[in-house]
């Protein structure tokens, strides 16, 4: 079951290698400014640390980890600019452990994990590359590991093989076998996959030495925006520094979940495996780039100093992404291995015991079978129509059905209705939920709004509205936005005036979804209008079936309909007030938490959207399936990669809840990041599929063609894409605030 935790000894042994990679002038020295020379001492260092041998299994003498441990390892050396080629040597080192090649071999193995040499790869076989590469740590190898014809060698150059200036200031160079000492360590079809297992490993670890250096990268220019003034302020509380440097914080933060999604994946051997190492590292590639770029700038024309770091972090960044081949190669080959006839049997990367678990667990898969089962027996062709044609996805009758199922509110306690199931159970409903293209909307919001009356409202109001929420009877709308305000939800000016044992409201609301059949308005007002804008705030469950209502429709971009509703003298109990008087903002904090939780949403309409292209795609064109134009290929694997990576995120933010750890990035990172996601690729999608898209019909197409215009919403609807960013940059990143 769901579980992201790094154990004890795992988090002590990246503190150790951080200490040993992170002492004083390190950075300098990984600079090598034009000089190939090895610092043997420090090389050392490592290897008696167990760095080097530590995807050795014990029984040959190494410290026997995986590659979960690995991957912590690779983020150090990326974070401090190390330009040895350790990830290449613990790559080697495995790789070597493998075979029993006679007593040169196993000497070149002892010696290479007692750090007396150096022994780099060349990460692809000679003959799938272009003519004089370049090859990582080549200037410093006193040996290479490479693939040739159909043996795998160890090739001992007789000089040591020159490095020349370069962009990344690395100890590269250009490998020519047939001046070097050949050792043939394994042939045949076995030890093919075994190289090629072991490239995979380079490539996961080559991008979490780029997502290391991004992190830093990142770390250092946000410590400079808080310290650097400008206009009589930091320039880290100015939008147009922060929220770009939040954008590539979401980026850079996905891509470390992702490295650990992917290995987690190669473990159970999902059906995806064998594309997730170059998937993980096209990611890293293009995150990390992009981030170490505008950390750059953030530091003006300072970082473009040699003196400085931030512009090495950029060449360094740059480099090594080409050096894994380029982002472009990476996506196409994990689209090759995605849409290949390659599945789980499919030969994988040794991963270990990586001790990290992203399922959702077997009471969560209970739960997904029973909703399948529900909806392969209650959905009819009538409701196949209305998911799509629906501007509300209001269906009663099918609400109630849910309920008395159990699949309405299942996690709320057993005292209101519910069967005290867990989050990830809820998780694995909505999923299920997706699958079959039903409206999640109106039973998270009523969801969302009876949990607000659990924790706030009194004995009263939850012996009344409860047992008819959980039952499918009633729905809630939200009333939070109005004309005036927008996303300032705590500038909200409709008034609550106490009127002898109950309150009396007037005012507007807009974007009130659900408004024209919810029974109960989740009501923010304002009962002081002398206190502070926060202080003067009290929230009501508003019932709405009295005189005084009235609502206007508004149909929007999206299908989906929404409401600007008018409150005039309209009469609530004191009892049907959640939380203290002028304490609205306590309550406002837990009802945005629990709207801004979670990325399942947004993975339900990627995932909606990746099958329906994938479907047009996979389907035959004018002259063969669209899936083998190169165009499509991409866009569909660029959108799956992207599933992925918020997948990781999600999780993650669900482990810390469970944990009760508070973070407050990652529920806006998987906000920000899901909804612009969406944006992307329902474009990309467009883009590929050509004026045919451009048709609204119940297809595959009209599907991409509907997506796209709803998730622009998505931006917009709980909490903007820009309010995202500001809180990004203020938790993740330690930026000044930048809203009033």
């Amino acid at each position: 079951m769901l579980n992201l935790e790094l154990t004890e000894e795992q988090q002590l042994m990246r503190d150790s290698v951080a200490r040993l990679f992170s002492k004083a002038g390190l950075r300098e020295r990984g600079a090598m400014s034009g000089s190939a020379m090895l610092d043997l001492g420090l090389w050392r260092s490592a290897a008696e640390a167990g760095v080097l041998s530590l995807l050795v299994p014990e029984s040959a003498g190494g410290v026997g980890l995986g590659m979960l441990e690995a991957s912590l390892v690779a983020e150090v050396v990326g974070e401090c600019l190390v330009a040895l080629p350790v990830i290449e040597g613990m790559v080697v080192a495995a790789l070597l452990a493998r075979f029993d090649s006679g007593p040169v071999v196993t000497d070149w193995l002892s010696r290479l994990c007692a750090g007396d040499v150096v022994v780099t790869l060349v990460p692809a076989a000679l003959g799938d590359r272009r003519e004089s590469s370049l090859i990582p740590g080549g200037g410093l190898a006193d040996a290479v590991l490479y693939w040739d014809g159909d043996a795998l060698n160890l090739g001992v150059p007789s000089v040591r093989c020159a490095t020349p200036a370069n962009l990344g200031e690395l100890p590269l160079a250009r490998f020519d076998p047939s001046a070097a000492e050949r050792h043939v360590v394994s042939e045949g079809v076995a030890a093919r996959a075994a190289f090629e297992g072991a490239v995979d490993q380079w490539r996961l670890l080559v991008a979490a030495m780029l997502l290391g250096m991004a992190k830093e990268s990142l770390r250092q220019a946000a410590t400079y925006a808080c310290e650097r003034n400008a206009f009589g302020r930091p320039i880290g509380g100015f939008q147009g520094i922060a929220h770009p440097l939040a954008d590539v914080a979401t980026d850079v933060e996905g891509g470390r979940q992702l490295v650990r999604y992917a290995l987690w994946s190669i473990a159970t051997r999902a059906q995806d495996a064998a594309a997730m190492a170059p998937a993980a590292c096209w990611w890293a590639a293009e995150s990390a780039q992009t981030a170490s770029l505008r950390a750059m700038r953030t530091f003006g024309g300072y970082g473009l100093g040699l003196e400085s770091q931030a512009q090495l972090f950029w060449r360094r960044c740059r480099a090594l992404s080409l050096l894994a081949g380029g982002p472009e190669a990476l996506l196409d080959l994990s689209a090759d291995r995605l849409w290949s006839a390659a599945g789980p049997d499919a030969e994988l990367p040794q991963v270990g015991e990586i001790g990290i678990d992203f399922g959702l667990g077997e009471a969560a898969e209970r739960m997904a079978e029973r909703a399948r089962r529900f909806f392969s027996e209650h959905m009819t062709d009538k409701h196949r129509e209305f998911v799509y044609t629906s501007g509300d996805g209001h269906d009663a009758e099918m609400e109630r059905a849910l309920a008395v199922a159990g699949l309405l509110h299942p996690d709320w306690p057993a005292e209101y209705g519910g069967q005290d199931c867990s989050a990830l159970e809820m998780s694995a409903l909505y999923r299920v939920y997706g699958d079959f293209a039903w409206w999640v909307a109106p039973a998270n919001t009523t969801d969302m709004v009876g949990k607000i009356v659990m924790r706030f409202g009194s004995s009263t109001l939850k012996e009344e509205v409860l047992p008819l929420l959980a039952s499918g009877q009633a729905n809630c709308a939200l009333g939070y936005s109005e004309p005036s305000c927008g996303s300032d939800i705590f500038a909200a000016r409709t008034r609550a005036v106490r009127d002898g044992d109950g309150w009396v409201i007037d005012g507007q609301k807009m974007f009130t979804s659900q408004g024209h059949f919810a029974k109960y308005c989740l009501m923010l007002t304002r009962t002081d209008t002398e206190a502070a804008k926060h202080a003067g705030l009290t929230l009501f469950l508003l019932p709405l079936d009295q005189p005084g209502y009235d609502l206007n429709r508004v149909d929007t971009l999206g299908n989906e309909r929404t409401n600007v509703t008018f409150y005039s003298g309209m009469r609530v109990s004191d009892a049907y007030r959640l939380g203290e008087v002028n304490g609205g903002a306590a309550v406002m904090a837990a009802a945005l938490a629990l709207e801004q939780s979670t990325g399942d949403f947004f993975l339900i309409s990627l995932r909606r959207l990746f099958k329906h292209a994938a479907a047009w795609a996979k389907a035959s064109g004018p002259s063969a399936a669209r899936i083998e134009r190169p165009m499509v290929r991409r866009v569909l694997t660029r959108l799956h990669v992207q599933i992925a990576v918020l997948e990781a995120l999600t999780r993650r933010a669900q482990s810390a809840g469970m944990k009760k750890q508070r973070d407050r990035s990652l529920g806006p990172m998987t906000k920000l990041f899901g909804s612009e996601a969406m944006v992307r690729s329902a474009a990309e999608l467009m883009d590929a599929a050509g004026s045919e898209v451009l048709v609204s019909e119940h297809s595959d197409l009209g599907w991409i063609e509907l997506e796209a215009r709803r998730s622009i919403a998505t931006t917009i609807y709980a909490g903007t894409s820009e309010v995202q960013r500001s809180i990004i940059a203020e938790t993740a990143l330690g930026l000044p605030r930048s809203r009033s």
